[in-house]
């Protein structure tokens, strides 16, 4: 066959059910030419190990992993490599893409590290199929309850982005002023999270502990808060029951946390109130955030609307030529970043020791906040020193 004519491709596959319709990612082999496609045997790998009734979006970020790694490998480079089947795949041909990714490609170490992460779990279903010799093993976990996947490729040449690591991941933004323009850009652009980014940025909770809420969890004083605010934050593993992979779903660490005052809360929880009446199909669990579907909403969804509002507000501060807009356009963030944020306010204006910022922040140590207030005293011994300087 003429190789330039196919592509491997990532299809929604719907399949009719007694009970509705069911989504399902399928990799596809496509003859561009002719338009036409059959499903490919490795469409099995992302159903038995990723596919449920409702969870396409779980599906559709590794199968596109392998799928890109595929056509990377059996097409783009066909004469590099000269792979005709899946009996052939060595390690090298994984290491080789992972670095063509950070080296040719640039992307981020976040990025190849879960592409990694992906591969190995392909190459472990190859590996049980029979289809490649052993490379996967598993390994006892860290807490030594279970066994995990060890990866295979990062002791064989595997060259991680090292560029910037200490500075790549933003914690905090350069004005506070922000943080109220970013509420104000998801409560237009995505009103069903809005609500849980003021969690974040004024609770520190992490996107697995947002998503376990549901609507008893939020203990409010005053009319929609106005008087105070605490969230109970445990697992809530019914929630997710139809979801194979709960990793992104997950609580740290069960707490009642606290959540600071500010004018916008009991506006931004009556507007997601309101919103769920709306919205919700049903009572069944009552979670606090639902998906599209009316299902609690995953971490990975979660993430996903985040980053709209990300996308929505990096393009307002360039519309308003934001002197930030190069800054935040320089470092790597997502919704973590809530956590830096709430840390950074608790530490400035609320926390006068190290003990006390880990109980606001829920902490089970004290190394976090022992790190956040000595950084803040050595920035305000900074600028003392230095209008000490300037002074005439």
């Amino acid at each position: 066959m003429e190789r330039m004519n196919f592509r491997f491709v990532v299809k929604e596959a719907q399949v009719e059910m007694r009970n509705g319709n069911q989504s399902y990612a399928t990799i596809v082999l496509e003859d561009i030419r002719r338009g036409v496609f059959v499903v490919h045997p490795v469409t099995d790998f992302i159903r038995s190990r990723y596919g449920t009734k409702t969870n396409y979006n779980t599906q559709k970020a590794p199968a596109e992993t392998i799928k890109r790694f595929l056509n990377w490998l059996f097409f783009e480079n066909h004469e590099i490599y000269g792979l005709n089947t899946f009996e052939h795949l060595q390690i090298k041909h994984v290491v080789e893409y992972l670095n063509y990714l950070g080296e040719v490609k640039q992307n981020k170490r976040g990025t190849i590290k879960g592409t990694e992460n992906y591969l190995t779990e392909f190459y472990y279903f190859l590996q049980k199929r029979g289809v490649i010799p052993e490379i996967v093993r598993r390994i006892p976990s860290f807490n030594g309850k279970k066994t995990v996947l060890e990866s295979p490729f990062s002791s064989e040449g595997l060259a991680m982005p090292t560029r910037n690591l200490l500075q790549a991941r933003l914690n905090d933004f350069p004005s506070l002023e922000l943080v109220q323009l970013f509420l104000e850009t998801a409560r237009d652009v995505t009103p069903e999270i809005a609500f849980g980014i003021y969690l974040q940025f004024f609770g520190g909770i992490r996107r697995g502990e947002i998503v376990n809420l549901d609507r008893g969890s939020i203990q409010a004083s005053g009319p929609y808060g106005s008087a105070g605010m605490t969230v109970e934050i445990i697992d809530r593993p019914e929630l997710f029951a139809r979801i194979r992979d709960a990793s992104k779903n997950s609580v740290k660490n069960p707490r009642n946390q606290s959540i600071l005052f500010t004018p916008m809360l009991p506006v931004l929880y009556k507007h997601h109130l309101n919103w769920l009446e709306v919205n919700a199909h049903s009572k069944k669990d009552d979670p606090l955030f639902i998906d599209k579907s009316g299902n609690a909403m995953s971490g990975a969804v979660y993430e996903q609307r985040f980053m709209s509002v990300k996308k929505a507000f990096m393009e307002r501060l360039l519309r308003m030529k934001s002197p930030h807009t190069s800054y935040l356009n320089k470092y790597t963030w997502g919704t973590h970043i809530g956590r830096g944020i709430f840390t950074n306010i608790a530490a400035k204006f609320i926390a006068k020791t190290p003990q006390e910022l880990a109980l606001i922040r829920g902490d089970r140590t004290l190394d976090t906040a022992l790190r956040y207030m000595s950084s803040l005293r050595i920035q305000k011994e900074i600028n003392q020193g230095l209008d000490d300087i300037f002074k005439f």
